[in-house]
């Protein structure tokens, strides 16, 4: 039994979607399930799998998948990881145009054959419904989630903040994600000027391309706030989980986000979460009384920054913890996977 995931890229620099693949191939490798990521068919020297897995739409795996199926009757399934979400075709029309046409030429073909057509969470699955037609599709909501911390928490602490000396003593918000329009960072500076006291940091982790006009814009509001705000650039390894453990609550103030990886990764440290009704996790985080919800507004995100500075989060660590373990780490969805295979594909 063997299972193969296809992915543009596996590089985690890239986002999200390379975490999941990795994370859900260490989970098949734990449950006892041979599998492998292919980032290029050329390399692949047999067909000897029981199940494809594709990640992403509009891109050569989920076409690869199609034809190999057609061809040698292997079975595949389709993780579109947000890009069926409906915030794309109201912001980019004519790109929408463009992609409509693709879906009705080639790429619905592709999810209509699929075994079946994953979500990672019920409100992803409910979006997806409303963004292009014709809409037929297996679906079926597996989860996502993200391994157990591989870090220690003191070890990766204390490196964060020899790195980062400015942190000591300092009530942390972080945010940890993309420099993008889409994430709601303005808003999130313009907020987080309202409620600053003198022990208050937030600290924002994201590739930084300074030729770009956003992140430039960015940085002229974040010089208001003098040193209230602290850019690390992207972290990784002992660094991300260090900032992650020294975090009082991470932020995610998105106009639109598939899942959330970094929302997983806080609530496995056991950091409450304060999220926009844009992340599709917001359901869970509801659920388990894990963190705060409110509208990707300038009105929502400033009650979220008002309620971090209360503290009234501090005692949600426990039911964050409890999120992870109960919904958002990646065995669930491994098994979820498996479960298709043995029970639900046949060739």
């Amino acid at each position: 039994m063997k299972i193969a995931q296809l992915a543009h890229s596996i590089d985690l620099s890239t986002g999200g979607v390379a975490k999941a693949v990795l994370d859900l191939g260490k989970a098949f490798k734990q449950a006892g399930i041979e599998s492998e990521a292919i980032v290029d068919t050329r390399k692949m020297v047999n067909y000897d799998m029981s199940l494809v897995i594709t990640h992403g739409l509009w891109q050569w795996p989920g076409f690869f998948a199609y034809k190999l199926n057609k061809e040698k009757g292997i079975p595949y399934i389709i993780f579109p990881h947000g890009m069926l979400d409906p915030w794309f075709k109201k912001t980019y029309r004519l790109k929408h145009l463009k992609k409509q046409i693709y879906w009705w030429l080639r790429q619905r073909k592709v999810l209509s054959k699929a075994k079946a057509v994953c979500f990672t969470t019920e409100e992803e699955r409910r979006l997806a419904q409303t963004t292009f037609w014709p809409y037929h599709v297996k679906e079926l909501v597996t989860g996502l989630g993200v391994s157990d911390p591989p870090v220690p928490e003191s070890a990766s602490k204390d490196l964060f903040t020899e790195r980062f000396p400015e942190v000591l003593g300092k009530k942390i918000l972080l945010y940890m994600g993309r420099i993008h329009p889409k994430k709601g960072l303005d808003i999130l500076l313009k907020a987080f000027a309202k409620h600053m006291e003198k022990n208050h940091l937030l600290v924002i982790a994201g590739p930084i391309d300074r030729s770009e006009g956003y992140v430039q814009m960015l940085r002229n509001i974040s010089q208001h706030l003098g040193n209230k705000v602290l850019w690390t650039d992207m972290l990784e390894g002992y660094l991300k989980w260090g900032a992650l453990h020294a975090a009082d609550g991470l932020i995610l103030p998105s106009h639109q986000e598939n899942y959330g990886m970094v929302v997983a990764e806080a609530c496995s440290v056991g950091a409450p979460v304060f999220i926009t009704n844009k992340v599709s996790l917001y359901r869970e985080i509801l659920q388990y009384d894990a963190g705060f919800v409110e509208k990707d507004t300038v009105e929502g995100i400033e009650k979220l920054i008002g309620t971090w500075a209360s503290g009234e989060h501090n005692n949600k660590r426990q039911n964050a913890t409890k999120c992870f373990q109960k919904k958002l780490h990646i065995s669930r969805c491994a098994q979820e996977i498996i479960g298709i295979l043995q029970n639900k594909v046949t060739r």
